[in-house]
């Protein structure tokens, strides 16, 4: 799965507890916050992770203790949604059983799960519309649904709806001056039609981002990401409201901003190349599986395919000489 300028952003500022915090104080229930260590927030190590999280661009897992000390974690499973997506609850639920997998191979002698909490992070002009709930996807008659309820699987996560959030609120949350900046950008960015005006009224933010460290980067990041995704945005709007801002910064962060842009270009045509030599293997195998198995061959099974990785494609195409019916070729 590709990253979109979206997930990068996300990514780059909320991977790193300092700024992940604050954003996850805000939405956490006030008496869960209160009763973790903050200072232990730590993003889950590569090993931790299993392959389906790591190819999640939005999704960042960190590990935090209980006050109190003890060698109890809990888990906050971070993940950035542009748009509302109906089976967001389903996606959840798998990537929490990978994370109580894994930590279950590592810790053999545990005698129970540590508790993982899943929040969305949404951006849109429209509101999520989906459900938080898990146990609303199952559709079940109303006579039997309370008898049904023990049998299921209830859980529900924490949505963050910016678009619901006013801009005043942003600016209060007990955040970073650059997780303050982001968040505002993902809201608006994409639809404002003069987001420097909206960005003049944010400017004691935007110097705060600039005299913090690193800070130069962090402006290049958010300057490269209103570049990618506001159609309004020119080169000459953009330098000057970099002069208003933070003229001592300009040239630097033109610079740097120029860079990541130029970056993000070579990237998108490598990653178009790359789906194209992927797209082009799935219709092959789809016309060597119709050759083989005719009207076997469904909707699902173009769906399937057109999901698969590359390792799987490679394994279905090894096996369509040989397998006798579609379960055994497809077997894993």
């Amino acid at each position: 799965m590709s990253s979109t300028p979206h997930d990068a952003l996300f990514t780059a500022v909320f991977g790193k507890p300092e700024h992940a915090a604050g954003a996850l104080r805000s939405v956490l229930p006030a008496a869960v916050a209160e009763t973790l260590d903050w200072s232990t927030l730590a993003p889950c190590s590569g090993n931790f992770v299993d392959d389906l999280l790591r190819k999640r661009y939005g999704d960042v897992l960190f590990s935090i203790a209980w006050r109190g000390g003890g060698e109890a974690l809990l888990y906050l499973l971070f993940e950035h949604q542009s748009t509302s997506d109906r089976w967001m609850a389903f996606r959840l639920l798998r990537y929490l059983v990978r994370i109580w997998e894994r930590w279950l191979d590592e810790n053999p002698e545990a005698e129970a799960l540590p508790v993982v909490i899943p929040v969305v992070l949404y951006h849109d002009t429209k509101t999520w519309t989906a459900s938080v709930t898990f146990e609303e996807l199952f559709e079940i008659p109303d006579a039997v649904r309370s008898a049904l309820g023990p049998h299921l699987v209830r859980f529900s996560y924490l949505i963050d709806d910016l678009s619901l959030v006013p801009d005043d609120h942003l600016r209060g949350r007990a955040m970073t001056a650059l997780a303050r900046l982001v968040t505002v950008c993902f809201k608006h960015a994409r639809t404002h039609s003069d987001i420097f005006k909206l960005l003049a009224d944010w400017a004691d933010v935007v110097r705060d981002v600039f005299r913090a460290p690193n800070g130069t980067e962090a402006l290049a990041i958010v300057v490269r990401y209103i570049y990618l995704v506001n159609e309004y945005v020119d080169r000459e709007t953009l330098q000057v409201f970099l002069a208003d801002m933070v003229p001592d910064a300009k040239d630097a962060i033109m610079t740097a901003g120029e860079r990541l842009i130029e970056q993000g270009v070579q990237q998108g045509v490598q990653q178009g190349v790359q789906q194209g030599v992927q797209q082009g293997k799935c219709e092959l195998l789809l016309h060597l599986l119709r050759r083989r198995f005719g009207d076997q061959i469904t909707a699902e099974t173009e769906l399937r395919v057109g999901k698969a990785s590359a390792e799987q494609l490679m394994l279905w195409s090894d096996r369509i000489l040989t397998a006798a019916t579609l379960r055994e070729l497809f077997a894993d």
